[in-house]
């Protein structure tokens, strides 16, 4: 019998432990009434350098598109500093540029360029994107414009010295592109351009020397695969076609390398046209490389349809 009061002395125990229970969950429901709202909080700004980071690391390796998605992911947050803001509008247009929507690269250019009128990055940008566009002349004013601020800007002179190729100025294009070189040492977007403005002069031993250079200094990525398809182009035209085919084919197979090759042979017998395409090169101008398969689907009678066309930004 002694057992029963026992147990309800310890039910009153059991069942105020229940109420406890339930009072600690509701004040962990609310986290003003817990006191949670005064411990520290995970700071913005460490999230913001994060994600900042993987643009940047996206972007080392060439993934262009994952860094267009985290800089619209910062740009989204609504937070960051007005100088982060900045930095992360300019990124978010210059991989726009890089991929090739250049109207839309313009327009975030532009509208930087309101609020932050001066501003060296989003001006180089904005001359980037309409050389890309083929408005030379407005590119040229602008980078004009850069170089009264900064003369030592490597992708401004970089730039102006295919600006030069295209008015046929070989050696006012390699002084530019020496210029750039000193800014940016070894730098394999300039070294491309010197080997296919030397390609342009039919220089094709130098001009293959500077793309060799160019390929072991770029990232193994898909910049070093365009400089690897430049030189292939290059080897094409000056008549080596072995070498072209084993260059060409680290990358390209079954119908797309043969097209390659075609039009690599139907260069070769045609400096003129030859020509055009190492400026198109230069300038990296989709539009006219798409109309190059076109015309070399005439004449090889094939698809014409290549997504690796031997084509590279000049600039990063």
């Amino acid at each position: 019998m002694r057992s029963i009061p026992r147990l309800i002395i310890l039910l009153p125990l059991v069942l105020g432990a229940c109420e406890t229970s339930n009072e600690t969950i509701r004040r962990w429901m609310n986290p003003k009434e817990a006191g949670f709202d005064t411990l520290p909080q995970p700071e913005v700004s460490g999230v913001n350098t994060t994600v900042e980071k993987q643009a940047t690391d996206a972007l080392a390796t060439g993934d262009i598109r994952r860094a267009a998605q985290f800089y619209e992911q910062l740009l989204g947050s609504d937070k960051g500093s007005e100088a982060e803001k900045l930095r992360w509008r300019i990124g978010l247009a210059d991989v726009l540029r890089r991929m090739g929507e250049n109207d839309a690269a313009l327009a975030g250019y532009e509208q930087i360029l309101k609020t932050s009128a001066g501003n060296l990055e989003a001006m180089e940008g904005k001359g980037l994107t309409l050389m890309a566009q083929g408005k030379s002349t407005d590119a040229g004013r602008m980078f004009s414009d850069i170089m009264k601020k900064d003369d030592k800007r490597w992708r401004t002179l970089n730039a102006l010295g295919i600006l030069f190729v295209t008015k046929n100025m070989i050696p006012e294009a390699m002084a530019y592109y020496t210029e750039a070189l000193k800014h940016s040492a070894d730098n394999p977007s300039v070294l491309n351009n010197v080997g296919l403005t030397q390609a342009v002069d039919h220089n094709y031993p130098r001009a293959m020397e500077a793309l060799e250079q160019a390929s072991r200094l770029a990232p193994a990525d898909e910049r070093r695969k365009q400089i690897d398809l430049n030189l292939a182009m290059v080897m094409g035209i000056s008549g080596n076609m072995e070498g072209a085919r084993d260059l060409a084919s680290k990358y390209l197979e079954g119908a797309a390398l043969e097209n390659n090759l075609g039009f690599y042979a139907h260069l070769a017998k045609d400096d003129s046209l030859a020509k055009t395409y190492l400026n198109m090169a230069l300038s990296h101008s989709p539009t006219y490389y798409e109309r190059a398969w076109n015309n070399l689907d005439i004449i090889s009678g094939g698809t014409g349809d290549s997504n690796d066309n031997p084509v590279m930004k000049s600039n990063d």
